[in-house]
């Protein structure tokens, strides 16, 4: 069965004919090129079958190695099967599986499934299979493909359900903002698990691009394979770019380091313009499969430009003042079928077709471009004013001998919410309270201050702002 112009394995297939011996995917230990990854898809697909993989039904994929996760993702794609991304440190696996109607899991002989989940060796995935060419049974390209994890930041994670018209645009998108083009390579040292890692893939696949997959991040193998396999891009998030810089990484030879999941606060942007990288601010989420907007650290307000075919409305204003800060929501092709559900049937959680209405605060500009605050769950109100925690945070990340910061609001009987700030780094409480009361404005100024080891983020490195409070 051919693949439709919209499917990934299309892409994989024109550029194993044109290209065979350009590399598609290039590891730790080995290199597979477009042809051979293409070849070895029918193999794995016949040991996959053999092992008992029914595909009429989805499966997940439970493991700790990345190049046995984007191989399963790429044997979804062929065999037209639905797949659940599960991180195996996910202790709320089980009631992902159950969300998604999973049975069978792909999984490392050492990893444990919830009860009742049948298990698939990922053994057969380490190995060369090709010579051994199965027929392609690629998914419609409207129906739900890929079953992603949301970040889960504030509580129980869902399941996204994105379609390969969904990859197809956001992949398309993306790549004619930065200029992805063949010859280019980029480095993930993002979790395959969530859509940042995933459509890495997608977008070199769509480019004719290599992929560089990294099993974790560390500052040292990146500067290695910056150099040793000629990068081009790179995704991050801000504690790793922070990491980066503070390793003194040369970045001259990128030509995009994609930043997102989270604020950037002007210090680091400071830091990363100073140290040359050339960083683009990207925001999306998973139900959007990854970016709408993105922006150049040059711009003080951090304002993005939309992503060709997305359009942001914003809704329900929040500005107290009557200003047009509301909630973003977002209409366009790159827009989830819904979260999922045992029988994988679209729409949950859409506001209207190809529309979703996110809990991210923002405003547009008179030009177009989008300002995002943060969300809006997180706002805390102090004195009768609304204060976002991002912006007290950028505040104070500009404090001598602070390396991250997160603030939290304490309930109080006057002020409703007192302002404390959690902070990471080598000054100590007294200095750090001297400092904001002579440098911030009192409405924004904290009036509690707690120095600790860490701050609880997830794989991405997004706050948890949800386990803040239990470090006061």
């Amino acid at each position: 069965m051919a693949a439709a112009p919209e499917h990934p394995l299309r892409w994989l297939s024109d550029r194993a004919r044109r290209a065979p011996d350009s590399a598609a995917v290039l590891g730790p230990s080995e290199i597979l090129t477009h042809a051979q990854l293409l070849d070895n898809l029918g193999g794995w697909s016949r040991l996959m079958r053999a092992a008992g993989l029914d595909r009429e039904k989805p499966v997940a994929v439970v493991t700790r190695h990345r190049s046995r996760l984007a191989r399963a993702i790429w044997l979804a794609l062929h065999d037209g099967v639905p797949l659940l991304t599960v991180d195996p440190s996910q202790t709320q696996a089980g009631s992902l599986m159950r969300q998604c109607g999973v049975e069978q899991a792909i999984a490392d002989a050492d990893l444990a499934l919830p009860e009742g989940i049948r298990r698939l060796p990922a053994r057969p995935l380490d190995r060369p299979a090709g010579g051994s060419r199965n027929q392609a049974t690629p998914m419609d390209v409207d129906k739900p493909q890929l079953l992603v994890p949301t970040s889960g930041t504030e509580g129980t994670p869902r399941a996204v359900m994105l379609t390969c018209r969904n990859i197809a645009s956001a992949a398309f998108a993306t790549n004619r903002m930065l200029g992805l083009q063949h010859d280019d390579r980029w480095l993930c040292c993002l979790p395959l698990t969530h859509v940042a890692g995933i459509m890495i893939l997608m977008r070199c696949a769509a480019a004719g691009a290599g992929v560089c997959l990294q099993e974790s991040f560390d500052p040292r193998q990146v500067a290695d394979a910056m150099i040793g396999q000629s990068v081009s891009h790179v995704s991050l998030v801000p504690a790793m770019l922070h990491r980066l810089i503070e390793a003194d990484v040369d970045p001259s030879g990128l030509k995009v380091a994609l930043v997102g999941g989270s604020g950037i606060s002007d210090r680091l942007a400071k830091d990363a313009l100073a140290s040359r990288w050339p960083v683009k601010i990207a925001y999306g989420l998973t139900e959007t499969c990854a970016h709408v907007a993105m922006g150049d650290l040059l711009r003080s307000d951090r304002s993005l430009i939309l992503q060709p075919g997305s359009h942001v409305e914003i809704v329900d204003s929040q500005d107290p003042s009557g200003g047009e800060m509301g909630f973003i929501q977002i209409t366009g092709p790159t827009v989830m079928a819904g979260y999922a559900n045992p029988e994988l049937v679209p729409g949950d959680g859409l506001a209207g077709p190809q529309t979703f209405r996110t809990q991210d605060l923002g405003r547009m500009d008179s030009d177009g471009r989008l300002r995002v605050i943060g969300r809006g769950d997180d706002m805390l109100i102090s004195g009768g004013l609304n204060i976002h925690p991002a912006q007290v945070e950028d505040l104070m990340a500009a404090c001598p001998g602070i390396s991250e910061v997160a603030v939290v609001g304490i309930p109080d009987p006057v002020w409703g919410s007192r302002l404390a700030a959690l902070y990471c780094g080598d000054v100590d409480e007294a200095e750090v309270s001297t400092w904001a009361a002579e440098n911030i404005a009192s409405a924004l100024r904290p009036r509690d201050f707690r120095r600790v080891p860490s701050l609880p983020r997830t794989s991405l490195g997004k706050l948890r702002r949800g386990e803040l409070g239990r470090l006061i």
